[in-house]
């Protein structure tokens, strides 16, 4: 109670609700100076709406429901029914009060996030002295110490071991280990020991403060519901003031009601009217939703984005390092002559390349075995390696050896390198990239939910059929440069299917831009990121699945409190036509809607599946 009086609209109607206690008493007990405590109270209570209002309206340059409180109020003093204009105020201001309450709470995780990062960090000089810096006087390719329980202040590149705590920016809570070279990121915590990381991105251009940046934004945004509801402000407020003139002068003219009567009956129609419900049916969810979204490691930047994920009918994906690691690993080899294996780690070890880790990692054993070995190595671009005799490679590397056993008609389902020897082909070794283990799940919860799922990728037929087999997906495209897969989206957006595309690169961004919810991997390109309309800070598939469950109970949420905002007006204009409604009853069932709406948004706070 006390951080809902804690605001100066909080305090007005502190004020006001004590001179409205005042002013009743004195009314009951029939003492003149009851009018002047109402008097205070109506000032205290509708001051801070009336400004909102005015300004608001001289802003936008629109009427604003809140207005028909106001006259309603205006109304009820000029008919000398002040006790009621006062309690009117006291119950729409004390839904105003805690309708900012809720808003607050609503937010209040994206707020944490800003205080979250540490204002400075310790940087090692060379001489390994240390000095406390502020974060913007830090540049990239310093050195920074980070104590055990220490948050990382700034995106970079680990130098020692780590142990880091991630839940900050994805959610999960089991700590990952960072090897020497692996990135860290600012807004994360070292739980392991004091350890040391290069600054790769100033603290302007970290994923945190880009989140950060992001959050602010999306806080701002209206769906395009929210909007046409908004939109109809102006139009439905001037509506509501004429049918309120023609209902008091029927009630004049057919029922024979003096004008005080039909005016107090006109008011109570100018309040229960009021759309204040069905304004407030879907902002508070999207801010819930969104905070939610914040804590679990989704970022999701604009309210269509929610929207849209709700009506999710095709969802395309792209393979290497989405739905796979982009980790290739060995699935396959033979030697005609095992004893080459050392002598092929060797080769390997002299390379940084991606396939190169990959064989040095399934070979370790033998790996340890080419110590002695101190020939040069020549690596051929986008070929292979070569020393003395021995090279290992693609097919273009070894086209013109002699191949006995077939090797180069090989299928495969992933990459192959073959191994010759003396222009002779001796061997071969397959490498396959990985499928993530939460990929075959975030498919199978989609099919299950009747959304079809498309992989896109640029990978050749066969891995891409391979790929498309284990994850269970009927649909693929191989081969694909980033005009055909946007050429593919196109298709698959015929009629009222809403599109979605997850990626991560950016020969993905072009596709991202044109999905109808483009969802972006966080360990992705920046160019990715900022075309996209949610960003999974980490790369969590199980999240995307999560998304969609939020956004069909968002759905669901914000559906219900729109039906249920308009039969609570509806209803009251019913009992008012019926004479069944006072102005005081009126506010009562009007706010506590609009209470009841905000409340129900608020549930996505805590969403569970």
């Amino acid at each position: 109670m006390i951080e809902m009086l804690n605001t100066k609209k909080g305090a007005y109607f502190a004020g006001g609700s004590a001179f409205l206690g005042i002013g009743l008493v004195l009314d009951h007990l029939a003492f003149p100076l009851s009018l002047y405590a109402l008097g205070i109270a109506i000032f205290l209570l509708g001051y801070p709406i009336a400004k909102d209002v005015c300004l608001e309206m001289v802003k936008t340059r629109d009427m604003q429901v809140d207005f028909l409180m106001i006259v309603s109020a205006v109304g009820a003093m000029l008919i000398g029914s002040f006790h009621e204009a006062a309690i009117l105020l006291f119950i729409f201001a004390g839904s105003e009060v805690l309708e900012e309450y809720v808003f607050r709470k609503s937010i209040k995780t994206m707020e944490s996030l800003m205080n979250q990062l540490p204002k400075q960090a310790t940087v090692v000089r060379e001489d390994g002295s240390t000095e406390i810096l502020a974060l913007h006087e830090i540049q990239q390719g310093e050195m920074i110490l980070v104590k055990k329980g220490e948050q990382i202040s700034l995106d970079g590149r680990a130098r020692q071991a780590m142990l880091v705590n991630e839940s900050l920016l994805t959610g999960e809570s089991i700590p990952v280990n960072k090897e020497v070279g692996d990135s860290v990121f600012a807004g994360t915590v070292n739980i392991g020991e004091a350890s040391s990381y290069e600054v790769t991105k100033r603290n302007e251009e970290s994923v945190f403060s880009h989140i950060l940046e992001l959050v602010q934004q999306a806080t701002e945004t209206k769906s395009k519901r929210d909007q046409a509801i908004h939109q109809m402000q102006k139009t439905y407020v001037i509506g509501v003031l004429a049918t309120v003139l023609v209902f008091i002068l029927a009630l004049i003219t057919f029922q024979e009601l003096s004008f005080t009567q039909a005016f107090y009956r006109g008011m109570i129609l100018l309040t229960v009217a009021s759309p204040c419900a069905l304004i407030a049916s879907i902002t508070p969810a999207m801010l819930s939703s969104m905070s939610f979204g914040a804590k679990n490691g989704i970022l999701i930047k604009n309210a269509d984005a929610l929207e849209n994920m709700m009506k999710l009918s095709v969802l395309c994906s792209d393979k290497t390092g989405t739905l796979t690691r982009g980790e290739f690993e060995v699935h396959d080899y033979h030697l005609d002559i095992p004893d080459l294996l050392p002598l092929i780690c060797y080769m390997e070890s002299q390379s940084s390349h991606p396939l190169a880790r990959a064989i040095l990692v399934r070979f370790t054993e033998e790996a340890i075995r080419y110590q002695g070995i101190m020939a040069p190595v020549q690596e051929i671009a986008g070929q292979g390696l070569s020393m003395g005799e021995v090279s290992v490679g693609n097919h273009a590397l070894v086209k013109g050896c002699f191949d006995p056993n077939g090797y180069l008609k090989k299928d495969s389902q992933g990459t192959l390198l073959f191994v010759a020897q003396s222009q002779i082909l001796v061997g071969y070794i397959e490498l396959v990239d990985t499928i993530r283990p939460d990929a075959k799940e975030m498919v199978r919860d989609f099919l299950q939910r009747g959304v079809k799922m498309v992989m896109l990728t640029g990978d050749r037929e066969k891995s891409a059929a391979f790929a498309a087999q284990q994850l269970q997906i009927d649909s693929y495209h191989a081969a694909c440069m980033p005009e055909d897969k946007l050429s593919y989206l196109k298709k698959e957006k015929t009629g009222k299917a809403v599109v979605g595309m997850i990626g991560d690169g950016i020969n993905d961004a072009p596709i991202l831009a044109n999905a109808d919810i483009s969802i972006a991997m966080g360990g992705g390109t920046d160019i990715a990121m900022d075309v996209s309309d949610v960003i999974i800070t980490q790369n969590h598939l199980a999240k995307i699945s999560l998304l969609y469950h939020l956004s069909q109970k968002y759905g669901s949420i914000t559906r219900s409190n729109i039906i249920f905002s308009i039969a609570v007006i509806l209803i009251l204009i019913v009992l008012n036509i019926l004479g069944l409604l006072d102005l005081t009853q009126g506010v009562f069932f009007h706010e506590t809607s609009t209470i009841l709406v905000i409340l129900n948004g608020l549930r996505l706070l805590n969403f569970k599946q």
